[in-house]
């Protein structure tokens, strides 16, 4: 952390210029511009623009090394200075709030978005299955695979198991899985008749990749956020 004077000579050195030289440049007297360089005195607003101007560089390139010096106080004596600084000051606030906004919005952001992967709102995971053993004829009735002896009339023995190996042999199953429950079962039109669905006692799980993401999303977002709150005094002082 330089002090005014100890930039004032860094810089003038830089210009490969010496003491005099400087001081005709600037139009003042060599032992004015000795006292400046030793932090002896403290230059007038207008001594003050002069001395950048000679260096050419903007009050900006001047002050940058001067921003936390210890000597600030010193140098707000100088209007342009003083201006200066709070400018810089007002420039560092917005930054700031921009950064803590930021830092809000991701990590609600990130919240928001791990709960609805968690709570799988976009994406359903739960399923339930529901299975067919048949397709049951028109006029057949609709249990006709778990009571078909029910509505056998004949008392024969053989037509009896006929019956019985024809309803095997049609015995082809077939499920579906809902992402929602439609009630104990439904009816489904199909080729040659239709099909009674059942439901399973059991609702099944099955792991849908886009709440994974939503999830890592999420961490990701709120990381970051926190990440930004956390560097936001490093930030906003650069």
């Amino acid at each position: 952390m330089s002090t005014l004077g100890q930039q004032l000579k860094q810089l003038r050195n830089d210009k490969k210029l010496s003491q005099p030289e400087f001081a005709q440049q600037v139009g003042i007297e060599q032992s004015y511009l000795s006292k400046l360089e030793n932090d002896k005195s403290i230059p007038s607003n207008e001594i003050f623009r002069s001395l950048f101007i000679a260096l050419d560089l903007s009050i900006d390139e001047f002050m940058k090394p001067l921003v936390s010096s210890h000597d600030k106080a010193r140098l707000m004596q100088i209007p342009d200075v003083e201006v200066w600084f709070k400018s810089k000051a007002v420039k560092s606030s917005a930054a700031q709030r921009k950064i803590i906004y930021l830092a809000m919005f991701l990590i609600a952001f990130g919240c928001a978005l791990f709960y609805v992967g968690h709570k799988n709102y976009l994406f359903n995971e739960r399923f339930y299955e529901y299975k067919s053993l048949g397709v049951i004829k028109k006029d057949e009735p609709l249990n006709i695979y778990t009571h078909w002896s029910n509505y056998i009339i004949e008392s024969n023995r053989e037509k009896r198991e006929e019956k019985g190996r024809e309803i095997l042999a049609r015995r082809v199953q077939s499920f579906k899985l809902m992402d929602k429950y439609v009630g104990e079962s439904f009816v489904e039109a199909v080729e040659g008749g239709k099909r009674v669905y059942s439901a399973d006692e059991i609702s099944r799980t099955m792991p849908h990749a886009g709440n994974s993401w939503l999830e890592f999303i999420g961490i990701f977002a709120a990381v970051f956020g926190l990440v930004f709150a956390l560097l936001e005094p490093r930030l906003t002082k650069q």
